[in-house]
């Protein structure tokens, strides 16, 4: 914890549910689903995959990170759990269209080492912004704090190419 805020080093960012569900998401499917796609920035996809249980069809608006060359989407949203053991899914990335199976990552140091990436990459005082997560300390994150809000916040890391993680 900080000892200045009494809060966690590392917590998720997320703007009120009812924004993101009729303002953000819907605007941002128009917007990715448009010739005007190209507008917005070169990390966004519009995800599209059936509940396991639901067989309904969803649009998800992500954005995605490159992590050691595969596209992958960091999540804490409930819709993530469609991918354990992985599923399949259609999106374009890059303007190319693509269709694979989705794995889910849930395993906390895994996590935690790719969030500690991205923020030496991005620099600890803006990458809270650009990986949605809140740094409470005035320095990056130890290894420590980030696996503690991968627990805490449920967050997780949807690998968009299918790839065996563990090979």
């Amino acid at each position: 914890m900080s000892s200045t805020t009494n809060r966690p080093a590392v917590e998720r960012m997320h703007p009120p549910d009812l924004l993101w569900k009729y303002v953000v998401n819907p605007v941002m499917r128009t917007l990715l689903r448009s010739p005007a796609s190209g507008v917005v920035d070169k990390h966004l996809a519009l995800l599209h995959y059936q509940g396991r249980r639901s067989g309904e069809p969803y649009a998800v608006p992500v954005g995605y990170h490159d992590i050691a060359g595969r596209p992958t989407v960091l999540t804490n949203s409930g819709w993530r759990v469609n991918f354990r053991g992985g599923h399949p899914f259609r999106t374009t990335l890059a303007g190319e269209p693509v269709s694979a199976i989705g794995v889910l990552e849930e395993d906390p140091d895994v996590i935690a080492d790719v969030y500690a990436g991205l923020i030496d990459e991005l620099g600890w005082n803006k990458a809270g912004q650009r990986l949605g997560i809140k740094i409470n300390v005035d320095r990056a994150p130890t290894h420590d704090e980030l696996v503690t809000a991968v627990e805490a916040e449920g967050l997780s890391l949807l690998y968009l190419d299918g790839q065996d993680t563990n090979a």
